[in-house]
């Protein structure tokens, strides 16, 4: 029974995400049917497996989304945000002469606006909804249809700025746990990131190119505002200060990422105390502490679940047989990270779940841990954004876009992208493991 039992539970999961259920809810729930249909003793199980474990996610993460929470407030209430966005797309459009160059100009802008604000610290989420006043102004202007905004805040939110090296995204930090650096594969890490832009510019382009030959063009939803332009932003050159102090203390120094962003939300608590003001400045720690707790306690909840499954009698067996069997290594890293994060719907749970489960029998099968994870947190954005993803919900939901419209955007730029992105990077790592 424990084989079906743990089917069950990840059953139960995926369904539950998916009809937009709690995940603590869903999590609890899974774990339920995992415990009752393996005949395990359902209180010690449910307390001392899953709430255990889902206190010492809470103990270890809390405070880099915490910090990271805050920091993202600092740069929306500042206005750091929009500069940052404004910014590249104003960059970026000076060269755009055709109407197709603006097309693919137009979603690189707000892809990398939403990258730099990942690589600086703001959650994912967070960026979403800090770049969606800007990012309809850019597709107003380029004339790009209203249906392909969020495949590309999502290119930029959900992929090579949560897998790249160096990504102070939880994504990348959890997988530092089997022993690696948060840099390590960079080279191929650079060039899948690179892969994963080029492939969406290609795909979006032409995709939009169609759309517009048909007569579609933006239009506007009923609940959009626009980014104004006040004045009172920060200089950009303000802006990427505390970026680079995140990336420097992190990357360079090795210091905690907890500790990390701290520092960096303290730095930006100055660098924008002259837009912000001491009142608002508090405002962002206050509202940062409360913002924290829900992506904190989402993935304490798929951990708590991940524990009652691990502790199934039939759990090492199932892991052993998948070890065993002729997949070749690197396919089963894919394979294994990018099921798990699948049925999770997250990239930072499913990584947290499979790294330290399948790390020690890949080294042992010739693969070094910087390979487990580079090409592991690649292989973590591929599935982690099919329409059960609570991520993807929201950020459709956010455009005010049905799910038919919004998704295919959306698939292109976290399915495909990242696919590809992760292959580049496994094959770059096998054929040229020397490279750093």
């Amino acid at each position: 029974m424990g084989h079906l039992a743990i089917i069950l539970g990840f059953a139960v999961l995926v369904v539950l995400c998916m009809l937009n259920i709690n995940i603590v809810i869903a999590s609890f729930a899974a774990a339920f049917v995992v415990t009752v249909c393996a005949g395990m003793p359902f209180a010690e199980t449910m307390i001392t497996v899953f709430f255990t474990r889902f206190g010492s996610i809470i103990g270890a993460l809390f405070p880099m989304f915490l910090f990271g929470a805050i920091l993202a407030k600092l740069y929306t209430y500042s206005g750091g945000a929009t500069q940052i966005a404004e910014t590249v797309a104003n960059t970026l459009f000076r060269s755009a002469h055709t109407e197709k160059k603006k097309y693919t100009l137009g979603f690189l802008s707000v892809i990398l606006a939403s990258a730099i604000l990942c690589y600086g610290g703001i959650n994912a989420a967070v960026a979403l909804i800090a770049i969606y006043p800007i990012a309809i102004g850019i597709f107003q202007k380029a004339g790009i249809p209203k249906r392909f905004i969020m495949g590309a805040i999502c290119g930029g939110a959900f992929t090579f700025a949560l897998s790249g090296p160096g990504s102070p995204q939880p994504t990348n930090v959890v997988a530092m746990a089997i022993g690696s650096s948060s840099y390590c594969g960079l080279v191929a890490g650079i060039v899948g990131c690179i892969v994963e832009i080029a492939v969406m510019l290609l795909v979006f382009t032409r995709m939009c190119v169609k759309a517009t030959a048909g007569g579609e063009t933006f239009v506007p939803g009923p609940k959009d505002v626009f980014a104004v332009e006040d004045g009172k932003f920060p200089r950009f050159i303000v802006t990427l200060i505390p970026i680079v102090v995140l990336l420097v203390i992190f990357n360079v120094f090795s210091v905690n990422i907890s500790v990390s962003l701290l520092i960096t939300a303290l730095v930006a608590s100055v660098c924008f105390l002259p837009q912000l003001g001491w009142k608002n400045v508090l405002k962002s720690f206050n509202e940062g502490a409360v913002g924290a707790l829900t992506p904190a306690v989402a993935i304490a909840g798929v951990n708590g679940f991940a524990a009652v499954v691990q502790s199934v009698p039939e759990y090492q067996a199932m892991i052993d047989g998948l070890l065993s069997s002729t997949l070749h290594p690197v396919l089963m890293l894919v394979v294994c990270v990018a099921v798990i994060c699948m049925m999770t719907g997250g990239s930072t749970t499913g990584t947290q779940i499979a790294l330290p489960i399948i790390a020690p029998a890949l080294t042992k099968m010739g693969l070094s841990l910087s390979f487990v994870h580079r090409v592991g947190t690649f292989a973590a954005t591929m599935l982690d954004s099919l329409p059960n993803s609570g991520a993807v919900i929201m950020a459709v939901g956010l455009a005010d876009l049905k799910m038919k419209d919004g998704y295919p955007p959306v698939f292109v730029s976290t399915v495909l992208a990242t696919t590809c992105g992760t292959a580049a990077v496994a094959l770059i790592m096998t054929i040229l493991p020397m490279l750093p």
